[in-house]
C-alpha cells in the first residue's frame, strides 16, 4: 500500500529504540499475563531469572542485569524476599553491602516457567532463520555495550547508566585479575 505524500513513518521502521522498544512492550506484556496466573509480577520473575543464572549479585548488579531502577529494584526485592523467593546477606568482606540471592522456592518458580519462555522465544522468532537469530543475538550485545560505553559522560547523570557502568568495570576488573 503506498503511503500518501508527505506521511512517512519509514524513520520508525528503521529507528533501533522504537523497534526494541515495541517488541519488549509486547513480549513484556505477553509473558506477564502468564505469570499473573501465580501472582508473580514480572519484576520479581526478572529478579528470579536473573540470579538463577548468576546468583550472589548485589542490588547494582541486579540493578544492571535486570535494567530496573535500585529504588524499584529494592521494592521488587523486598516483595521476592517476602514471599520467600529470595534471601538479602551482608556481603563477604563489606558487612554495608547486601548479596541477594535465589532460595529453592525461587528456582522452584523458575524452572515452572522456564519451558514457557521457551515455548514463547520459539513463537516470537519463528521463520527467522537460526543464523538471524543468532546474529541478532550477538547484534543486541554489542549494542548494549557499546550504548552503555558511548552514554556521554557530560550529560545530565542517569541512574541507570550510572549503574551498568559501574557494574561493567567491576566486571571488567574481576576478569583481568582471574
Amino acid at each position: 500500500m503506498k503511503k500518501p505524500a508527505g506521511h512517512s513513518n519509514d524513520h520508525l521502521e528503521n529507528s533501533l529504540g522504537y523497534l526494541l522498544h515495541r517488541a519488549a512492550h509486547i513480549i513484556a506484556a505477553t509473558f506477564g499475563d502468564e505469570l499473573k496466573a501465580d501472582d508473580i509480577p514480572l519484576s520479581v520473575w526478572r529478579v528470579l531469572a536473573t540470579l538463577n543464572d548468576r546468583d550472589h549479585q548485589s542490588l547494582s548488579e541486579l540493578a544492571s542485569h535486570t535494567g530496573a531502577e535500585l529504588s524499584y529494584l529494592s521494592r521488587t526485592v523486598a516483595q521476592a524476599e517476602e514471599r520467600g523467593f529470595v534471601i538479602r546477606s551482608a556481603q563477604p568482606g563489606d558487612k554495608r553491602a547486601t548479596s541477594v540471592s535465589i532460595t529453592p522456592a525461587g528456582r522452584a518458580i523458575v524452572r515452572k516457567f522456564s519451558p514457557l519462555t521457551q515455548t514463547l522465544q520459539k513463537q516470537w522468532l519463528a521463520d527467522i532463520p537460526d543464523a538471524d537469530v543468532e546474529a541478532t543475538f550477538r547484534t543486541l550485545r554489542a549494542v548494549y555495550r557499546n550504548a552503555v560505553a558511548g552514554a556521554s559522560p557530560s550529560s545530565p547523570v542517569n541512574r541507570k547508566i550510572t549503574v551498568a557502568r559501574r557494574v561493567n568495570k567491576r566486571a571488567t576488573l574481576k576478569a583481568d585479575s582471574h
